[in-house]
């Protein structure tokens, strides 16, 4: 009678390893990682709307625009508010739909805001700005809410 031969149960295991690996990833044409804190929106481009001033009496609402450039999850920029005075550079983060960051003009502090982006709308709360070395703690452009659509 013939001898049947045994395949040793590690050989058996280590093949069985190399075709379920082999069959996992195939066709597999793209690599995923953690995320780094980008994001898959993208707001770049020119946004209109308003602004209304926290402060009514020294302003009250006025048009507002603004130009957004965005690589990767940092946005920059400009805004500004047509009669409310509040004009200058714009620098936040954008994480999932939420943006922080800051309106700088020259000479003042403050500008701060924190926002959302929901499909075509930017929404921003942004904080008073103040001029220490001139008025010391004096708001001279109130914060307010800043509402841009595309």
């Amino acid at each position: 009678m013939a001898r049947k031969e045994r395949i040793p149960f590690v050989l058996v295991l280590a093949g069985s390893a190399a075709l379920v690996a082999g069959l996992a990833c195939r066709g597999s044409s793209t690599v995923t990682g953690p995320s780094n804190g980008t994001t898959s929106m993208n707001i770049s481009g020119s946004w209109s709307g308003a602004f209304q001033s926290d402060d009514a009496m020294a302003c009250g609402a006025s048009a507002a625009s603004a130009t957004f450039e965005q690589v990767g999850s940092e946005i920059t920029g400009s805004l500004q508010t047509s009669d409310c005075g509040v004009r200058g550079a714009f620098k936040a983060t954008l994480s999932g739909n939420s943006l922080t960051g800051s309106v700088a003009m020259e000479g003042c502090t403050g500008g701060r805001f924190s926002g959302t982006v929901t499909g075509s709308s930017v929404s921003l709360s942004i904080g008073d700005l103040t001029k220490p070395l001139i008025t010391g703690d004096q708001v001279v452009y109130s914060g307010g809410i800043v509402t841009l659509r595309r």
